[in-house]
C-alpha cells in the first residue's frame, strides 16, 4: 500500500533529521476559521506547525470578516500580509487547503512562491485543480488518506509531474471536552453537518424511528434546513429536535449526545466530526466505509455500519449496553491521542518540509 511506503520513508525521514523542520517559515494561502472542514483543519495545523517551532504567515485570499478576525491569529504569533499581495509570499513555501481562490490566483502565485502546495480534503478532483496540475503550477499535492489519494491521483498523474505527499492531520482535541458524566435518564443521540441534503442518508430517519433503548429517545440533528427537509418529504419525529447549522455550538452539541448515529450519502474522506466525537466522548454509530474506516475500531471504539438495519442493530446495541459504551469511548479517546496526535503529526510533517526543502 501507498500508506505503506509512505510511513517507512517517514520514519527514515525522522531518524535521519531528528525531526528538526528543514524549514523555518511557510504561508497559508487562505484562512483558518471554525466553518467548514478544511478551514477547521487548517486552524490545527498551524498549531502544530508552530509547535514545531516554524513562523506561519497567512495571506489571504479574500477580505478578512468577522468571524476571521475572531481567529485572532495574530495573537497566536502569525504573520500577516495584505490579502491578495502575491508578491509579498516571494520565497515563501505556499500551501492551501481546499481553497478555490487559491486555484484561481495560482499562475500569479506561483511567480513569487519558493514551493506552491495544494490539500484537496475531498474524493474527487477540482476542475481547477486539474487545470493548476497541466500548467505546472502546483509542486506538490498532500493527502491525509490512501482512499482519497487512490480517488483522486489518476487525473493528476497525467497532466506532467505529480508529487504527491502524505501527512497526518494534527487534532486539537483541547477544543473538545471529554464528557464522561452524562445523565442516563434518556438515551440522547444526535448527528451534525453542514445543511448539505447530500450529508444525510436516505434511510436516517429510519434508522432513528426504528431502534429502540431501554429508555426515552431524544435525538438532536444540527444542519437540519430545508434542503434536508425536500429531501426526506417530512420533519422528524417529535423526539428529535432538528435546528440548521451554527445554531448551537459544536461543543454544547457533543456535551449532549451521548452517541453520533451518522449515516450519509458522501464518501467520507477524514471526517472532522468523527475527531470531534472521539474528543468528547461521543460514541460514534457510522458507515463502514471511506475515514470513518479508518476512525472507528468496530466493536472496539464505536461501530462500524454496513447497512440501515445494521445500523438498527448497533445503536440500539449502544442504547442498551452502557458499560460497553462507556469502554468504546475511552478506547476512542486513546485512539485518537495515539493516531492523531501531536507527535505523530509533527513526524509526517517533517518529512514533507524537507521535501519542499529539496525541490530547489
Amino acid at each position: 500500500m501507498w500508506w505503506d511506503i509512505v510511513a517507512i520513508e517517514v520514519a527514515q525521514s525522522a531518524k535521519r533529521v531528528s525531526l528538526s523542520p528543514a524549514i523555518d517559515k511557510l504561508c497559508v494561502i487562505g484562512h483558518p476559521s471554525r466553518l467548514g472542514g478544511a478551514d477547521t483543519e487548517l486552524d490545527h495545523q498551524i498549531r502544530c506547525w508552530q509547535a514545531m517551532g516554524i513562523e506561519v504567515h497567512i495571506c489571504h485570499t479574500g477580505k478578512i470578516d468577522q468571524n476571521l478576525q475572531a481567529m485572532q491569529m495574530e495573537k497566536r504569533g502569525c504573520v500577516y500580509h495584505d490579502p491578495g499581495d502575491w508578491r509579498s509570499v516571494e520565497g515563501l513555501h505556499c500551501i492551501s487547503f481546499c481553497n478555490g481562490e487559491f486555484l484561481k490566483q495560482l499562475p500569479d502565485i506561483r511567480r513569487f512562491a519558493r514551493t506552491t502546495s495544494f490539500v484537496n480534503c475531498m474524493t474527487w478532483n477540482f476542475d481547477r485543480e486539474l487545470e493548476m496540475q497541466e500548467r505546472g503550477c502546483i509542486d506538490f499535492h498532500l493527502y491525509q488518506t490512501d482512499h482519497a489519494f487512490e480517488r483522486v491521483s489518476s487525473k493528476l498523474r497525467r497532466l506532467g509531474t505529480y508529487r504527491p505527499l502524505r501527512f497526518v492531520p494534527y487534532f486539537h482535541a483541547a477544543d473538545f471536552p471529554y464528557h464522561d458524566d452524562r445523565p442516563q435518564d434518556k438515551f440522547r443521540f444526535g448527528r451534525i453537518s453542514r445543511g448539505d441534503a447530500d450529508k444525510f442518508g436516505s434511510r436516517q430517519l429510519w434508522i432513528y424511528e426504528t431502534m429502540t433503548a431501554p429508555v426515552l429517545k431524544e435525538g438532536l440533528i444540527v444542519g437540519w434546513d430545508d434542503r434536508a427537509r425536500r429531501r426526506f418529504g417530512r420533519e422528524p419525529d417529535s423526539y428529535v429536535r432538528a435546528v440548521p447549522e451554527g445554531s448551537i455550538s459544536q461543543q454544547e452539541f457533543y456535551r449532549h449526545c451521548e452517541a453520533i448515529i451518522m449515516t450519509t450519502d458522501t464518501f467520507e474522506n477524514l471526517p472532522r466530526v468523527g475527531f470531534e466525537a472521539m474528543a468528547s466522548g461521543s460514541v460514534l454509530v457510522v458507515d463502514n466505509r471511506g475515514g470513518w474506516q479508518l476512525q472507528v475500531e468496530d466493536g472496539v471504539s464505536g461501530w462500524l455500519c454496513r447497512d440501515d438495519r445494521e445500523f438498527v442493530y448497533k445503536a440500539s446495541r449502544c442504547a442498551f449496553e452502557t458499560d460497553e459504551r462507556s469502554k468504546m469511548r475511552v478506547n476512542a479517546a486513546e485512539r485518537l491521542a495515539q493516531a492523531w496526535g501531536m507527535e505523530s503529526a509533527m513526524s509526517t510533517w517533517n518529512s514533507v518540509f524537507h521535501t519542499w526543502s529539496e525541490l530547489n
